[in-house]
């Protein structure tokens, strides 16, 4: 018994972090990645531009346009078939990978969405005032937007249904 107290004392402690440190070949690995573009640089993400995901449902999207260091002016569309819809626009802050999304005009509507380089994604769960910028049976809760067009003009060219440039 003694040496498997030994043993569990060796597991560390409720206030030990662990280390997820990439080093070696695994370093040089993802940095090859990054060179090469097969995957975003996550030290200079950047959201400026045109999102999309298409559905049977329509095409839901999401832009972004730079408005001052890691401010961004917003705007999306998720649809949920001809009647119903997520429409909206507002202000977002960057933070590495997470974007602060702020929404203006209706209820109080604020939540942080998370962007890997390819894929931004609404959190499942977002506060009550964001139902305002919804139609009925429709939510923003979970949308996800990929990347296709860098750059302000083409985030500027973004159409919605109500509001005629999501970006302006």
């Amino acid at each position: 018994m003694p040496i498997l107290a030994v043993m569990l004392a060796g597991c560390g402690s409720k206030d030990a972090k662990p280390s997820l440190k990439v080093d070696g070949a695994g370093a040089a690995l993802e940095q090859l990645a990054i060179d090469k573009g097969l995957i975003p640089d996550p030290e200079s993400l950047t959201v400026e531009g045109r999102f999309e995901t298409q559905s049977d449902l329509g095409t839901d999207k999401f832009c972004a346009v730079a408005d001052g260091g890691a401010n961004y002016r917003v705007g999306f569309l998720s649809v949920y078939g001809s009647d119903s819809k997520c429409e909206a626009q507002g202000s977002a802050e960057q933070d590495g990978d997470s974007l602060k999304i702020t929404l203006t005009g209706k209820q109080s509507c604020s939540f942080t969405a998370s962007y890997d380089g390819i894929v931004l994604r609404f959190p499942g769960k977002v506060p009550e005032g964001c139902a305002s910028y919804c139609s009925r049976n429709a939510s923003m809760s979970g949308t996800r937007y990929y990347f296709v067009d860098p750059g302000a003009e083409a985030a500027k060219r973004t159409l919605g249904r109500e509001i005629e440039r999501l970006c302006p």
